[in-house]
C-alpha cells in the first residue's frame, strides 16, 4: 500500500474501507460495457465525513503533484464504462445506502446515492408510488448510477427522464464540503452569488459563463427529446429564465463535477388501469407516423423490439412469445400502453389511437389481455439479456451502439442506414427501446478475439455516431458518455461547446480528481486500448 493512502486511512474523520488487493480491483475492473480498466484500489466510506476526508485526501495529493482520481460506483451496470477509472473507485453501495421514508404527502423519497433503485421502488410501491425513471436494468442498477446518467425507462415520455423526477441533489464537491442544489428564484441566485465563500463563487462563475455564451449555448445543444451527450447548460435556466436549478448540472455529470451523496427524488401515482395496442411495422417509411400519431393519444409507455427479439423469445420465453404472437415475421413492433384511474378512460384513449392508426392503413392489435401485456413489455426489456445470455460461438453481445436517438421524423430512413452499416459487419444484433422518443437500444454479438477486433468495434462506433448526428440526434440518451463517447462530443457539439465542458469541469473539479477521462479528456486511443479482447466462454 502507498504511503500516500496511509495517510487517509490515519485520518481521523475516515471511517471506511480500502482494498487494494488483486481481487478486488479485478472485480471492479469491469461494469456492463465493453471496457475493462483495473483501478489503483477500491474505498468504500461508511459517512458523509468519510466522503469528504476522501475528497480533501485527493485533493491535497493532487496539489503535491501526486494525481488522484475518484470515480463513484454503486451497481457497475453502466453501458459507458462510467464508473471505470485506473484511480481509486468509490464504492458508495456498501455503506452509503439509507433509504428514507415515503412522504406520502408529498409524493417524495431521499436517499443516499449508493442505494440500489429496487430499494426505492419497494418502498415507494408500498406506499401506492412510483419512482418513474422505472428502468429495464431497475432491479439491479443503483441510484447513484441513474443520478449520474440521467437514466430513463419505459415511462419517460409521460414523466420524463430521471432529472425530471429530482427535487434537489446534495454533492461534496472539490473542498470537501457538502452543498444542496435545487430550483432558485433569480432573487435567491443573486443573494448566492453575493456569498464569499466557494458556493458564492461557483455561482458566480456558472451563471457568468451561461450569460456569456448564451448564444454558442442555445444554438449547438441536441434537439431530441432526451439527450444525456455533455453537460446540460441549457436546462439550468427554466424557460422563462426565472427559475434556476444548478442540480440538473449534476445529474447526467457522471460524477465528473463531485460526489453525489443524496437526493430527493419525486414520486408518481400510477394509474390502475392499462390497455395496450400493438401495431407492427413491416416498412420502416411508416415508422414516425405510427409512433407520432400513437403519441397524440398520451400513452404511458411507447416501446418496440425487433424480429431478432421475438425470434430468440421465440427459443427462450416461448409462452411469452406465443402471447405476443401478433410480432411473429414482422420486422418490429410499436408496444403502446395507457394507463388511467378507471378502464372505460383508458380505453377510450387507446381506441382513438387505435382508430386513427387503422384509418392511416397501419393494423393495430388490441391486448386487453394481462398476461399478454406484460408479455410484450417482457420481451422488449429483455432483448438485450437474451443476447448477453445466449452468443452464438466465439461472440458475446457488445452494448455500444445501445443509447441513439434521433428526431422521430428522420428515425424510419436513419434506422434503414443503420441496418445497412451493420450489414457490412456480417453482426447478428437486437434492438429495443423507447421508440416514443426516437430511441432504440441496438446490441450486437461481435467476435473480439477477431485480429483488430477492438478497432473494428470502435471503427463501427464512429460510423454509428456519424449517422446520428448527421440526422440531427444525439449520441448518447440515458446511459452516457463514458469511455466510449466521450472522444465523440466534439462532432456532437462543435469546439466552441466543448471549450465551455472544459471551463464548467475547471470550475468544479482543477485538480482533475473526480472521474478523469470522462465527459472532457477522453481519448479514442485510450477507448480502443481498454476494450475487452476475449470472449466468454462457449
Amino acid at each position: 500500500m502507498s504511503g500516500h493512502l496511509d495517510s487517509l486511512i490515519a485520518d481521523i474523520s475516515f471511517d471506511g474501507i480500502v482494498d487494494t488487493s488483486e481481487q478486488a480491483r479485478k472485480a471492479a475492473s469491469r461494469d456492463a460495457s465493453i471496457f475493462e480498466v483495473v483501478p489503483a484500489g477500491i474505498i468504500a466510506p461508511r459517512d458523509k465525513a468519510a466522503i469528504q476526508a476522501t475528497v480533501r485526501w485527493a485533493n491535497e495529493e493532487a496539489e503535491r503533484g501526486n494525481p488522484v482520481t475518484l470515480a463513484a460506483r454503486v451497481g457497475g451496470t453502466c453501458m459507458s464504462g462510467g464508473s471505470l477509472t485506473q484511480g481509486y473507485v468509490l464504492d458508495l453501495k456498501r455503506f452509503y445506502n439509507y433509504v428514507g421514508e415515503v412522504d406520502t404527502e408529498a409524493q417524495t423519497i431521499t436517499t443516499q446515492t449508493g442505494a440500489m433503485h429496487l430499494a426505492v421502488e419497494t418502498a415507494a410501491t408500498e406506499a401506492g408510488l412510483l419512482f418513474a425513471p422505472y428502468t429495464s436494468s431497475r432491479d439491479i442498477c443503483g441510484i447513484g448510477g441513474m443520478l449520474g446518467n440521467n437514466a430513463s425507462g419505459e415511462q419517460s415520455i409521460k414523466y420524463g427522464p430521471t432529472s425530471a423526477n429530482v427535487n434537489s441533489v446534495k454533492v461534496i464537491l472539490s473542498d470537501g464540503n457538502e452543498y444542496e442544489f435545487g430550483p432558485l428564484s433569480r432573487k435567491e441566485v443573486a443573494a448566492k452569488k453575493q456569498q464569499s465563500n466557494y458556493e458564492g463563487e461557483i455561482y458566480r462563475r456558472v451563471v457568468k459563463l451561461i450569460d456569456d455564451n448564451k448564444f454558442t449555448i442555445a444554438t449547438h445543444h441536441p434537439r431530441t427529446v432526451k439527450n444525456a451527450a455533455g453537460y446540460q447548460l441549457w436546462d439550468l435556466w427554466d424557460t422563462h429564465q426565472q427559475s434556476f436549478n444548478l442540480g440538473r448540472l449534476f445529474i447526467g455529470s457522471q460524477g465528473t463535477l463531485g460526489i453525489m451523496t443524496e437526493a430527493e427524488l419525486k414520486l408518481v401515482k400510477p394509474g390502475t388501469a392499462r390497455r395496450m395496442i400493438v401495431t407492427p411495422i413491416s416498412e420502416l417509411d411508416s415508422l414516425a407516423e405510427v409512433v407520432k400519431t400513437t403519441l397524440r393519444y398520451e400513452p404511458i409507455t411507447c416501446e418496440t423490439f425487433d424480429h431478432f427479439t421475438y425470434e430468440l423469445a421465440e427459443k427462450y420465453y416461448p409462452e411469452d412469445a406465443e402471447r405476443a404472437h401478433v410480432a411473429k415475421g414482422k420486422h418490429m413492433v410499436i408496444l403502446s400502453v395507457f394507463e388511467g384511474e378507471d378502464q372505460h378512460h383508458t380505453d377510450v384513449l387507446a381506441g382513438q389511437a387505435k382508430e386513427m392508426l387503422e384509418k392511416l392503413g397501419h393494423e393495430t392489435f388490441w391486448i386487453d389481455d394481462a398476461a399478454a401485456i406484460e408479455s410484450f413489455l417482457l420481451i422488449r426489456r429483455k432483448s438485450f439479456k437474451m443476447l448477453l445470455e445466449h452468443p452464438t460461438p466465439h461472440t458475446r453481445a457488445e452494448a455500444f451502439l445501445e443509447d441513439t436517438i434521433v428526431p422521430l421524423e428522420n428515425y424510419g430512413a436513419f434506422l434503414g442506414e443503420l441496418e445497412g452499416i451493420l450489414k457490412d459487419y456480417n453482426m447478428l444484433y437486437t434492438y429495443a427501446g423507447h421508440i416514443g422518443s426516437g430511441s432504440i437500444r441496438l446490441v450486437p454479438l461481435a467476435d473480439m478475439e477477431a485480429e483488430h477486433a477492438a478497432e473494428h468495434v470502435m471503427e463501427l462506433e464512429t460510423k454509428v455516431n456519424d449517422l446520428v448526428i448527421s440526422y440531427g440526434g444525439s449520441i448518447s440518451v440515458d446511459h452516457n458518455d463514458g469511455i466510449v463517447r466521450t472522444p465523440y462530443l466534439e462532432k456532437q457539439f462543435g469546439p466552441e461547446m466543448i471549450k465551455l465542458f472544459a471551463e464548467i469541469k475547471h470550475i468544479f473539479d482543477p485538480n482533475n480528481i473526480f472521474n478523469a477521462g470522462k465527459k472532457v479528456g477522453g481519448t479514442y486511443n485510450y477507448a480502443v486500448e481498454h476494450v475487452i479482447r476475449e470472449n466468454v466462454e462457449e
